[in-house]
């Protein structure tokens, strides 16, 4: 019975240590998730709020002239794209515009449309802003280097796209930063504090597991093993086979 009581308290024992460690592995995952959210949002909080201010500072009137000439399409370059996230599939028209001014050609910036349909497989591809042969508005920048905020699509960074409303669109940018950022920050922090309950209450298990002695350990009474001599007798006379007997009382 003793063998068996011990290997039970053997394998008990084991389990808990697997139990244990595996808890604390469950723990380590969440806090690293929530830490990696929280510096994830504080980059892009900071990102989405100097992008957006930036944008707020721009002068699209001064930094940018309209051309004396308009620009004709020469090219519509199309590609889609499907994205998943989590609240459903959302397909993505993707444009691009090769356009000729005085005889050079030129890239726009891209341009993207979001279906009216969830999914881009049986669904109605969008329109594309300017068709082969549009002759179009121009603009040219007043100054170097060109805010990125203006999203220029080539290295002279004539626009086909009216400077205005890519302002408008950097600033909508930048507010979209700033809120996915948030929303980062605080799911992060949401795992930390969801972290810290179980932690304290582990350092308060090991707290309890080095506290009092137990009876009979360390100060407690404790047996006394009383050694046979030669004669097979006790100090006191008595026989005795090798076992614990009586009660000392410790100091």
């Amino acid at each position: 019975r003793t063998s068996r009581h011990h290997h039970f308290l053997g394998t008990m024992r084991g389990v808990a240590i697997g139990l244990s460690l595996a808890y604390a592995c469950c723990l380590a995952v969440v806090a690293l998730i929530g830490f990696s959210a929280i510096t994830t949002g504080i980059v892009l909080l900071a990102e989405g709020d100097n992008y957006g201010d930036t944008a707020e500072d721009l002068s699209p009137q001064k930094d940018f002239s309209k051309l004396p000439e308009s620009c004709v399409i020469e090219d519509v370059i199309h590609s889609y794209r499907e994205e998943e996230d989590g609240y459903g599939h959302h397909c993505y028209d993707d444009y691009s515009y090769i356009f000729s001014y005085q005889g050079s050609r030129y890239r726009s910036r891209g341009n993207a449309a979001l279906r009216y349909d969830g999914v881009c497989s049986g669904s109605q591809r969008r329109s594309p802003v300017f068709v082969v042969g549009e002759e179009v508005s121009c603009w040219e920048p007043n100054v170097r280097p060109v805010a990125i905020q203006y999203n220029c699509g080539n290295d002279m960074c004539y626009k086909i796209f009216d400077p205005e409303n890519e302002v408008e669109i950097a600033k909508d940018t930048g507010d979209a930063m700033e809120a996915a950022g948030l929303s980062s920050l605080l799911s992060g922090i949401l795992c930390c504090c969801c972290c810290a309950p179980a932690v304290l209450f582990a350092g308060k298990k090991r707290g309890h597991a080095s506290g009092p002695p137990m009876p009979g350990m360390h100060g407690g009474p404790q047996a006394a093993v009383v050694l046979p001599d030669q004669h097979g007798k006790g100090p006191q006379g008595q026989v005795v086979q090798g076992r614990v007997i009586g009660q000392v009382q410790g100091a």
